[in-house]
């Protein structure tokens, strides 16, 4: 199971893929106007969200002098701790009744080869659409899903279950991956290993010492949410834009992404690095990058990535800057509504029909 690539793949479709993959389509128009809202703090329903699901313990390294001990986001607890990780947690209890991510599930269920997610109930006793409350991917080889989950039936996947820890299990065929694991009733693991899963169970039992969370618990909201490390966007970037990939490397610590999907997508990009000029620099590139690509896609008569660019700003502040990009919900519509149809041709998953510029998306 490749985690990163399942990682990157997923963040190019919420954003730079669909730019990419437009420009193949026939040219067409938005029947109406993009409506967006992009995340740029949270709301008072993400604040009241973030504090609900504060129900792990504090940690029994906090200072004991501190008056008010904070109590822990169990799946942002579990995830790695490594700053160099990417990880990207999706609200699936939200996603689910937008209309991009609706189109999303059904890509997903086509990349599956199902026509519902009934038969993952049946084998396992989990309802993806009710039971899941949020999924998390890391480039660190885990995948973490929250919800609840007292009917899962994991004794069905092959190989051995063993436990592990106070509340843990482990459900692996040796030699073999990836390994699933299960932390009580309101955690399930996917890992490339076993000591991938066990970490995050020590991270959860305090087996292991503090660390903070790749994303903090105030950065948690928008119905997508996340940290990506330098090399994994320059990894994104290394075919079509060799050069901002090379400088990004060298001048960009950690981006933070929000993204909001409940009409059309807006994402929001914060980036930061050590040295305040040097990223200063790289957002005005970025900046007159899209400037051009503007002048360009209506000079070509584009004007679905002219409508994308319009909407798509950087913003400098103080050595970092932010940079917002909207899709419009038919450019996505135009992307997704196609998997079922490509699996009826006999395309393999994830592979792009001839022609096609789907290079980005894999």
């Amino acid at each position: 199971m490749r985690h990163r690539a399942w990682l990157l793949a997923a963040v190019v479709l919420l954003g730079l893929a669909a730019w990419l993959m437009a420009r193949g389509d026939d040219k067409a128009t938005s029947a109406k106007k993009p409506r967006v809202e992009f995340p740029r703090h949270p709301r008072g329903p993400e604040v009241e969200r973030s504090q609900r699901r504060r129900t792990l313990p504090p940690s029994r390294e906090v200072d004991p002098s501190q008056e008010q001990k904070p109590r822990r986001d169990p799946l942002l607890t579990a995830l790695p701790t490594d700053k160099a990780t990417s990880v990207v947690v999706f609200e699936a209890s939200a996603i689910k009744e937008s209309p991009a991510g609706k189109l999303w599930l059904d890509c997903m269920l086509a990349n599956l080869d199902m026509d519902s997610f009934e038969e993952i109930e049946d084998e396992f006793g989990i309802d993806v659409l009710e039971d899941i409350d949020r999924i998390a991917a890391s480039s660190g080889a885990l995948v973490v899903a929250s919800g609840e989950f007292p009917s899962a039936r994991l004794d069905s996947l092959r190989g051995s279950r063993r436990a592990y820890g106070a509340r843990g299990a482990l459900f692996e065929e040796e030699g073999r991956s990836p390994v699933f694991g299960r932390w009580g009733d309101g955690l399930l693991f996917v890992g490339k290993d076993a000591q991938a899963i066990e970490a995050a169970i020590d991270r959860l039992e305090d087996k292991v010492a503090p660390a903070p969370p790749v994303i903090p618990e105030w950065a948690s909201y928008g119905d997508a949410y996340g940290v990506l490390s330098a090399d994994d966007v320059a990894e994104l970037l290394e075919g079509s834009a060799p050069d901002i990939a090379e400088r990004l490397r060298g001048a960009v610590s950690q981006v933070e992404l929000h993204v909001d999907a409940s009409e059309d997508v807006a994402i929001v990009a914060e980036v930061t690095g050590p040295v305040a000029a040097d990223v200063d620099d790289l957002g005005k590139t970025l900046g007159t990058a899209l400037s051009l690509g503007r002048l360009k896609a209506q000079a070509d008569g584009e004007e679905q990535l002219a409508e994308l660019l319009d909407l798509a700003s950087v913003s400098p502040r103080n050595g970092r800057f932010s940079l917002d990009l909207a899709l419009p919900l038919p450019m996505i519509q135009n992307v997704l509504g196609r998997c079922r149809e490509r699996r009826k041709d006999g395309e393999a998953p994830g592979e792009e029909a001839p022609g096609g510029e789907g290079g980005a998306a894999r």
